[in-house]
């Protein structure tokens, strides 16, 4: 009776086959998005399932065949903004081998390639491990930077880092110069040090000097309110009158509005005292047949006036000239 019960049941059948079959079933399954972009979770589980089928070879060699077949000679692996290439060759050509080995040889290949697979599954859980210690780092930063004591940081500026800059190296200067050295007092150096006060001092001179220059420019700006306020006629009489004194610069200042005055009476632009000279300039417009005649006008006032060039008769004359073009006659 057995030896028929033998006979009826076909090599098909034997349950170890049946066993081997439904997971190499589910391990296709699970392999069957290989060809997309794995996460660092999906790589590691990958790793495992080809560490299994690598067991189940031990007692079912003939499966190794079909395990070569299910592997990708290539596999993407997405970890945070990166994507990296990973080659599985070393495995396949090693399940190519199997078929060429002994028993013993067969199983000592599968435990080599098993451990190669242990250890690539333990450096992505260390690299998992360290990203994610990574992200919670930063969230933490963010969480320190984002309290209200932090709010008004920053980074340096150029003044800071320029202060920080010659602080170094008045530090550095004054290392390598000593005011006293080892044989007493070093005329040399006592002479760099005056030097350099002198020039910081004709410095400050000089801004303090340049500041009061700029309100004092400032102060004689006799605009109070919008130009046409004053008659351009008005603003020209009194330009003659500087000029007859010398004051060229101030007599080409009052000319100028004297043709600002002029055009705002002709309606060129609402009444505005805010305006700058190119604003005046921008809102005429290039279009109009006055805009070449205000251009040259302004550049002259600007030069001279702003750019505290000194000027002439010559430069008085020529600004006349410019508003006689304008129409003020």
């Amino acid at each position: 009776r057995s030896d028929s019960g033998r006979r009826c049941c076909p090599h098909w059948m034997n349950p170890r086959r049946i066993i081997a079959r439904i997971f190499f079933a589910v391990l296709t399954l699970c392999l069957a998005a290989r060809a997309g972009t794995l996460s660092i979770a999906d790589y590691r589980q990958q790793l495992q399932q080809y560490s299994a089928g690598l067991e189940q070879i031990k007692t079912h060699p003939e499966q190794a065949q079909k395990l070569e077949a299910e592997i990708p000679d290539h596999v993407s692996v997405k970890a945070d903004s990166s994507e990296y290439s990973l080659s599985y060759e070393w495995l396949k050509s090693g399940l190519k081998q199997l078929n060429q080995s002994n028993a013993d040889a067969r199983s000592a290949a599968l435990t080599r390639l098993q451990q190669r697979l242990k250890n690539l599954d333990q450096e992505a859980q260390g690299y998992e491990k360290q990203q994610k210690e990574l992200r919670e780092s930063r969230t933490s930063i963010q969480q320190i930077l984002a309290r209200h004591e932090f709010r008004k940081s920053h980074a340096p500026g150029f003044l800071e880092i320029w202060w920080q800059k010659l602080k170094r190296w008045l530090s550095d200067f004054f290392d390598r110069h000593p005011i006293y050295g080892r044989k007493g007092t070093d005329i040399l150096h006592i002479a760099v040090y005056v030097a350099v006060a002198v020039a910081f001092v004709l410095f400050l001179v000089w801004i303090k000097r340049r500041l009061a220059r700029s309100k004092e420019e400032t102060g004689r700006e006799i605009v109070p309110f919008a130009p046409s306020a004053k008659g351009w006629r008005a603003w020209l009489t009194e330009a003659r009158d500087f000029a007859q004194r010398g004051g060229w610069r101030d007599a080409i200042h009052l000319a100028y509005w004297a043709g600002i005055s002029f055009l705002e009476e002709q309606g060129a632009w609402r009444p505005d005292r805010a305006r700058t000279p190119r604003e005046y300039l921008r809102m005429l417009g290039s279009r109009k047949p006055q805009y070449p005649v205000l251009s040259d006008l302004t550049r002259k006032f600007e030069v001279t006036w702003y750019g505290n060039r000194d000027a002439s008769a010559a430069d008085f004359q020529e600004t006349l000239g410019q508003l006689e073009k304008l129409g003020c006659r």
